[in-house]
């Protein structure tokens, strides 16, 4: 009967340190393939102010991140069920919005009259009368966004 191998304490130590950085190896090019991201923080802004007549508010508002941009004319006081123009955009000078995206039939309630999808940066949201109010009123609007 052959005569056992005996490997000496200090190969075996060596032994056991390669496989260990073999598999650690292993796990760390299986996970760097791996692409995760972290939930993103839905923020909200809500905005009131006076909408005349034939006019219009404006609102601003920046983004940290790219992702969807949720506008929701949430009231008009006093109430009305008459369509107002909304729309989201870039701010200019002296009180301007440049509208990308808008709907000219928002009627207040709970869900989003426009989604839309933007990078991170300033924004405006544009609230507009363009004869459908009897007096002027007060608006209310959300912006949820990332």
């Amino acid at each position: 009967m052959p005569k056992p191998i005996r490997i000496a304490p200090l190969v075996r130590v060596a032994l056991l340190t390669a496989v260990v950085l073999a598999t650690a190896r292993c796990n760390w090019f299986h996970n760097s393939n791996n692409t995760s991201t972290s939930p993103s923080t839905t923020l909200t802004d809500t905005f009131s102010g006076l909408l005349n007549q034939n006019s219009f508010a404006i609102f601003t508002f920046s983004t940290a991140q790219s992702g969807t941009v949720a506008v929701t004319l949430t009231a008009v006081t006093p109430a009305t069920s008459a369509p107002l123009n909304l729309g989201v955009g870039t701010p200019g000078a002296s009180n301007t919005c440049t509208l990308t995206t808008s709907t000219s039939s928002a009627v207040a309630g709970a869900i989003a009259q426009i989604t839309t999808s933007e990078n991170a940066g300033s924004y405006c949201v544009k609230v507009y009368d363009t004869g459908s109010l009897s007096a002027n009123s007060t608006v209310t609007v959300t912006v949820a966004h990332n």
